[in-house]
């Protein structure tokens, strides 16, 4: 009896957890207000998520590194702000091009959020 009293106990607490953090937590959410801006020649060498802040506003460069194709490409599947955090999902595409390697990236620029910046990447399409 006391056993299954602590079970209940257990999977309430349980539920209550992922609901907090699936609901509540990340949950409120709309729309991040951003703009693209470009760069003059950039050429990353490596794969990097960048963030800064100057001023009120917030700049997230996003790059896979260089790619051998002038076919590759980035897309902001999705950018959103959620009560603990900023999320933006990025997708790399891969559509047939010249061969040269390019530098393909993402400059988002918004304002800032005073909260934490997840960049999360989906697969190639």
């Amino acid at each position: 009896m006391i056993r299954a009293g602590i079970l209940i106990v257990l999977v309430t607490l349980a539920a209550g957890w992922v609901a907090y953090v699936h609901v509540w937590q990340q949950g409120g959410s709309h729309p991040l207000a951003y703009k693209l801006e470009t760069l003059r020649n950039f050429e990353p060498r490596e794969a990097q998520t960048r963030l800064t802040i100057t001023g009120n506003k917030e700049r997230a460069l996003i790059t896979p590194g260089p790619r051998s194709s002038t076919g590759f490409s980035l897309k902001v599947e999705r950018a959103v702000v959620e009560r603990d955090r900023v999320l933006i999902v990025v997708r790399e595409i891969d559509k047939p091009g010249r061969p040269r390697v390019t530098y393909p990236y993402l400059l988002l620029v918004f304002p800032w959020p005073h909260k934490p910046i997840h960049v999360h990447w989906e697969g190639r399409t």
